[in-house]
């Protein structure tokens, strides 16, 4: 909350601060009280029935984070409703309590990046002390939104093989989608290219996000600004059709990246992806024409740490990637000599020229001028 003095006592305590005093006041004002992002977290809804499918009211149902054990805890609606909304991607567990009934756990339970996720809980009689667990569908109809669209986990950008580390590649296995002329899913920043269409939309209507903050690059239009590194990217969830008003800005793809964070273990790993020449074999071209092979070397590599800051509370992930290549092409072309420029083709026989190319065929013309003299008599 921000206060600001006001009268005479105000005017009186501002004329004795500092310079730096104003500037830093001008840069509290300027940020802004809350920024406003586009939907990328996930959501659990779902109902508490008992065995013959009535509806429980006032179920105590608490959803856990298995990775950073954070909770969060609410009552059944008055039918049996509830819902979970703005969840981290992860890994999560479900319990619902209630009187007269044994307590119900779903574990498993995956919410995944702008996908809602159902949970029905079917409470049986006996002893709150008592525990049903069950293991969560991997495999979900989607009932509660329209919305069409992939998600591509995070072991699949990791483990799939992509020329260049670029994820944007896997886009392109998505139904509907056509790549533009000039698209280029190997390079990053302004060597990249993301113009593709989708569902005939032009290639300038898709929306990227990186953890619900527009990544399109307005400026060239057919390239993003940030290409988040493979191993940074816990999913990205491509919606192609019928998605929410919470979506702005588009009307191609929607394409939420979003990136992982720490939890309560450590973990870490190191990756490397090359491409050498030496294992190369020569193209068509080069080799007809006698060319050796193009220096094509290329180094991707990196390396990334994660874990708690403060257990249960604060949490680190760190990650660093280079991207390095060395890129040859052979060119081969035949020029005229100072001779056919200046029209002399003489020093060649059989109608070809050094080059293979037919001679031109030169006529010499022979005038005749013919002088008359008219005389003129008085």
């Amino acid at each position: 909350m921000c206060k600001l003095f006001g009268g005479r006592t105000a005017r009186a305590r501002l004329s004795g601060l500092r310079p730096w005093t104003y500037t830093l006041l001008a840069v509290l004002l300027a940020i802004p009280l809350s920024l406003h992002a586009q939907q990328y977290s996930g959501t659990i809804v779902g109902t508490v029935t008992d065995s013959s499918g009535a509806a429980i009211s006032g179920a105590t149902v608490t959803v856990v984070n298995t990775g950073t054990a954070a909770n969060i805890t609410q009552k059944s609606g008055g039918q049996g409703e509830f819902t979970f909304a703005q969840l981290p991607v992860g890994t999560y567990e479900v319990h619902v309590s209630q009187g007269n009934f044994k307590e119900y756990v779903e574990t498993g339970v995956q919410v995944h990046t702008s996908t809602n996720t159902e949970v029905t809980a079917v409470l049986q009689v006996g002893a709150v002390s008592q525990k049903v667990t069950v293991q969560a569908d991997t495999v979900q109809v989607q009932t509660t939104s329209a919305a069409v669209g992939e998600v591509v986990s995070g072991t699949q950008v990791r483990e799939l093989p992509l020329s260049g580390e670029n994820f944007v590649g896997l886009t392109q296995l998505s139904p509907g989608v056509s790549a533009a002329q000039g698209a280029n899913f190997v390079g990053k920043g302004l060597d990249g290219g993301v113009n593709f269409s989708v569902n005939g939309n032009p290639y300038t209507n898709n929306l990227f996000l990186v953890d619900g903050v527009n990544n399109n690059d307005v400026g060239s239009n057919r390239t993003i600004l940030i290409y988040p590194s493979v191993d940074t990217i816990a999913e990205f969830k491509m919606i192609r059709n019928s998605y929410g008003p919470e979506y702005g800005q588009a009307s191609g793809a929607i394409i939420s990246v979003t990136t992982r964070s720490g939890e309560n273990q450590f973990h870490g790993g190191a990756f490397y992806a090359g491409r050498n020449d030496a294992l190369d074999a020569n193209n068509w071209f080069a080799d007809h024409n006698n060319l050796g092979k193009a220096e094509e070397r290329r180094d991707d590599y990196g390396y990334n740490i994660s874990g708690p800051v403060l257990r249960d509370k604060l949490f680190l992930w760190w990650n660093q990637e280079w991207n390095k290549e060395i890129q040859g092409v052979p060119l081969a072309a035949c020029v005229p000599t100072a001779a056919e420029e200046a029209g002399d083709f003489s020093g060649y026989s059989g109608g070809t020229d050094q080059c293979g190319a037919t001679l031109p065929t030169i006529q010499r013309e022979t005038r005749t001028r013919l002088a008359v003299r008219m005389r003129r008599v008085h």
